[in-house]
């Protein structure tokens, strides 16, 4: 009889247990892999902050220079063929109250001048802190030439042979003019900003499709010697008030509507906004660019310094802390002064806009120059501090023509 052997089953061993050696190997690899992980994570998240930053500068100059490219171009508009203008000391009263000469203004203005006078452009330098520039214009299509008038204050009694805007057909009348006095010897005088009356005419105003506007009175409601007009001016509680002087035969030029006309102030706040104020306070202060750390203006003159005096071509570019071109110089009043003022034909403005984040860079920026080309005097140099070296900047240089100045009288 055979015997079937069956053999035993085998005995299960214990568990093993992960030795040290290979606990340290993973360990190892998984801080490499980290490493490189976390390494890899910092470079991308670094150039994402420096393009993100540098993007960011881009869009903020381009709303910056969209804004000061409308401002200054139009800089002179509705006032640029008139006689004893630049220079005026200009005088604005609503509701009563003054409000140029100013009491004070807002900061970052509160240096700018008190006593106004109208200027196309004016820049108040800053030395190393940004400049405040001022700019007024017209928004008129009927003007550019002065308007004689005799008035009693109240009203303007007008010999017009060319018209005066006053509104668009169908809209309420709220138009501004502003009132020069002609015969004046020592140098421009004052002038004033009056309002429009609604019921504005004794006559009546003819649509001119030339200007877009209801004129008053048409040119061809003229005779000889000169048809008489009154426009009466709008003296209530809240509007801009009676004329203060009728003395030397003024004249008016028509501003547009009560929101058209510019008389602003542009500098930079202590929050690195750049502002535009209101010199005659239709609104409130009003930011358009941020993170900007530096706002500086050069004045283009065609003064003859390296080309032709009064060629209508900029000779050089003059800071306005130079003699002769300071705020002051430009305000003093003087008849010579306002040929000076027509030379200037465009303006050169630097602007620096800051990154809003931090930006991780071995090549740190320690200084910023602006307008290098030009001479050391007339450049900008700014030292940055070692907390600002930790932002990225880009530096942006406009030149914007001043297209309503006057051509000056060849030499």
């Amino acid at each position: 009889m055979r015997t079937r052997f069956v053999p035993g089953l085998p005995r299960l061993r214990g568990q093993a247990g992960v030795s040290l050696i290979e606990v340290v190997v993973g360990m190892a690899i998984g801080v490499i892999a980290s490493l490189v992980v976390m390494r890899s994570f910092s470079g991308s998240e670094t150039f994402r902050r420096n393009v993100s930053g540098a993007a960011d500068t881009v869009q903020t100059a381009s709303l910056i220079g969209a804004r000061l490219g409308m401002l200054f171009e139009e800089a002179g508009a509705s006032l640029v063929q008139g006689r004893n203008i630049w220079g005026c000391k200009l005088l604005a009263t609503r509701g009563k109250t003054a409000l140029l000469p100013a009491a004070s203004y807002p900061d970052p203005f509160s240096g700018f001048a008190k006593n106004v006078r109208v200027l196309p452009v004016g820049v108040l330098d800053g030395g190393d802190n940004s400049d405040i520039a001022l700019v007024i214009s017209g928004s008129s299509a009927s003007s550019n030439r002065d308007v004689p008038f005799d008035s009693d204050g109240k009203t303007l009694n007008v010999a017009n042979p060319n018209g005066v805007g006053i509104a668009n057909t169908g809209l309420a009348v709220d138009d501004l003019l502003l009132a020069v006095p002609q015969d004046v010897a020592a140098g421009p005088g004052d002038c004033q900003i009056v309002q429009v009356a609604s019921d504005f005419s004794g006559g009546k105003a003819v649509a001119d499709a030339s200007y877009g506007l209801k004129v008053m009175p048409a040119e061809g409601a003229v005779t000889a010697p000169a048809s008489y007009t009154n426009i009466k001016l709008n003296i209530g509680a809240a509007s801009y008030g009676a004329l203060v002087s009728t003395a030397d035969s003024p004249s008016a030029f028509h501003l547009g509507r009560e929101a058209g006309p510019t008389f602003s102030l542009i500098s930079v706040n202590e929050g690195g906004e750049l502002v535009e104020y209101d010199l005659l306070q239709r609104t409130g202060m009003m930011p358009f660019g941020e993170n900007v750390v530096l706002f500086k203006v050069r004045y283009g003159v065609d003064n003859g310094v390296g080309g032709t005096a009064n060629d209508n071509v900029v000779d050089e570019w003059i800071s306005p802390g130079e003699a002769g071109w300071t705020l002051a110089d430009l305000m003093d009043g003087r008849t010579a002064t306002e040929q000076k003022i027509d030379q200037i034909k465009a303006v050169r403005i630097g602007v620096v806009v800051r990154s809003p984040q931090l930006v991780i860079t071995d090549a740190k920026l320690t200084e910023i120059v602006l307008f290098s080309d030009l001479s050391d005097a007339r450049k900008v140099t700014r030292k940055l501090e070692s907390a600002e070296q930790r932002y990225g900047y880009q530096v942006y240089d406009w030149v914007i023509p001043l297209r309503n100045m006057k051509s000056t009288p060849k030499s």
